[in-house]
């Protein structure tokens, strides 16, 4: 009999390295050629604020903030390390994801990535592959994999794990996003924004998720951007750092089979 676990576990793997076999078939995207994976040294540092709210749960102010580094290892790979930390309900997160990829700025990512967040009741991590395709100005991103949920009470729960997004820049320097997850029992809906103001290495951002329990969580914030040279804002997403990951690990669990109890909030 397959499991609620297995099951995950398979999708995640199967869709994501799905999406990844057809990035040969990618139409070019709107950016300069030839490029490397990573252009050069560079990264960005991102914060905002918002409300968090939930069932049986008072709303409250909630904030994140992150960093990410990434540098090209020849032309054809990259690396990038993610760090963040969030507070939702009460609960201070932090954790950090690496990336090992390859990419075509013009076609696609395809790399894995794995990482852990650290809360106040339990320790996630995760890791799997991830890929992202571009079409023209449209692009599908993915992640997903293996997770493990360590309940500090000594309680351990094996599962799996699939983030996925579909963007569109509706100019150069302005991303709408609409995406869903699964982290182990958790499921979630969300959306967001990024604007990059002209000439400047900055960008306006917004995210929205709604998820199990009625988990409802608004951010907005800004994000700094650095290294490399001035571009647009589908140049840096495709040349420079792909998304800090560690915030797609925040989630706010549920009780587990085994009486573990999670408290890792939404994104």
């Amino acid at each position: 009999m397959i499991t609620k676990k297995a099951w995950l576990t398979g999708v995640a793997f199967t869709g994501v390295v799905a999406v990844a076999t057809l990035g040969g078939a990618a139409f070019a995207a709107d950016v300069t050629a030839p490029s490397c994976a990573v252009s050069a040294l560079n990264g960005k540092i991102e914060a905002g604020g918002g409300f968090a709210d939930a069932k049986d749960v008072n709303g409250d102010f909630a904030w994140e903030a992150g960093a990410s580094l990434a540098f090209p290892l020849g032309c054809m790979f990259g690396f990038q390390a993610d760090f963040g930390v969030s507070d939702r309900f009460d609960d201070t997160q932090f954790g950090g994801v690496g990336h090992l990829f390859a990419r075509d700025p013009e076609n696609y990512l395809i790399g894995i990535a794995g990482g852990v967040v650290d809360g106040d009741d339990a320790t996630l991590y995760a890791i799997g592959p991830e890929a992202e395709l571009y079409f023209g100005n449209f692009s599908l991103e993915a992640w997903g994999g293996y997770v493990n949920i360590d309940a500090n009470d000594g309680e351990g729960d094996d599962s799996g794990f699939i983030i996925a997004d579909m963007a569109y820049y509706v100019t150069d320097d302005f991303r709408v996003s609409l995406g869903g997850k699964i982290v182990d029992d958790y499921e979630g809906l969300r959306a967001g924004f990024e604007y990059q103001f002209g000439g400047m290495p900055m960008s306006l951002y917004s995210n929205v998720e709604y998820g199990d329990d009625d988990q409802l969580t608004v951010l907005g914030g800004l994000k700094f951007y650095f290294g490399g040279e001035d571009k647009s804002l589908i140049r840096r997403h495709r040349e420079d750092d792909p998304r800090n990951r560690t915030f797609d690990l925040f989630i706010k669990g549920k009780d587990h089979d085994k009486g573990g109890v999670v408290e890792l909030p939404p994104t």
